[in-house]
């Protein structure tokens, strides 16, 4: 891996037991970001990340400068992204607490400020065709099975929240080929595509989609108790992921 390695960290990042060392307030072109660019020490390495809803977790997926949050970063450096999400499972034995790497995903949100813009007064066309790196994907992949975990791959449909989703619209996403359902990939993807940055999603699955599994009721309570439990496994492969990241620059 070639390049800085950062992160954009979404819900539970408290969970993920992440502790700031520093923070460097960031202003960008498009706004300021979610957060400042905060420092972590993870396996010995500074590294550095955003809070995606903001760190007291108040900003709604729809509401995100996305737009700020990937500029702050490549301002800093980072050259290759990783995303934590949190979904809920579609696929048939996909369940709470599993985690995904996903390898595909298709954009249902609406309204969303989705491009840097053109150069040289042209509409800039970024090839999207395969959204996550593959490289940095694979890599992912590898951390998780080496940290002592399967991960389910597939396809992640965003949606554009902050409600959950109808019976009826994740029985599309399924006939669609979902996988998983979250609703911060876009244009979070196709923006670092965009800037050149490899970007790829570390996620965990904290409940089961409308009519995928037993009743919704208590449904929030059931999220954070799947995120309570399943961040520290994300915080694990992170971990192995920053250590190989290490290794790989020091050849």
């Amino acid at each position: 891996m070639s390049g800085k390695l950062g992160l954009i960290v979404g819900s539970g990042a408290s969970a993920l037991g992440l502790e700031v060392v520093a923070r460097a307030p960031t202003h960008t072109p498009y706004g300021a970001p979610s957060s400042p660019i905060l420092t972590s020490e993870i396996a010995g390495r500074r590294i550095v990340w955003i809070a995606r809803h903001g760190e007291e977790g108040g900003i709604a997926p729809h509401e995100i400068n996305y737009r700020a949050n990937l500029w702050a970063l490549y301002q800093h450096g980072v050259r290759q992204c990783v995303g934590i999400n949190v979904v809920g499972a579609i696929e048939e034995g996909f369940s709470p607490g599993d985690i995904a790497v996903p390898e595909q995903l298709i954009d249902y949100t609406w309204g969303r400020e989705s491009t840097f813009g053109g150069r040289d007064g042209r509409v800039l066309h970024a090839e999207f065709a395969e959204p996550f790196s593959r490289t940095l994907t694979a890599r992912l992949v590898e951390a998780a099975r080496e940290s002592g975990y399967d991960v389910r791959r597939g396809v992640y449909g965003v949606t554009q929240g902050p409600r959950l989703e109808t019976i009826a619209e994740i029985a599309r996403m399924a006939r669609d080929g979902c996988t998983m359902v979250g609703m911060t990939a876009m244009p979070e993807a196709s923006l670092a595509r965009e800037l050149g940055m490899d970007y790829a999603i570390c996620a965990l699955a904290v409940n089961y989609a409308a009519g995928r599994g037993p009743s919704n009721e208590g449904i929030h309570d059931q999220i954070e108790r799947y995120l309570r439990d399943g961040m520290p496994r994300i915080a694990r492969i992170v971990e192995y992921l920053v250590r190989e990241h290490a290794a790989s620059a020091a050849v």
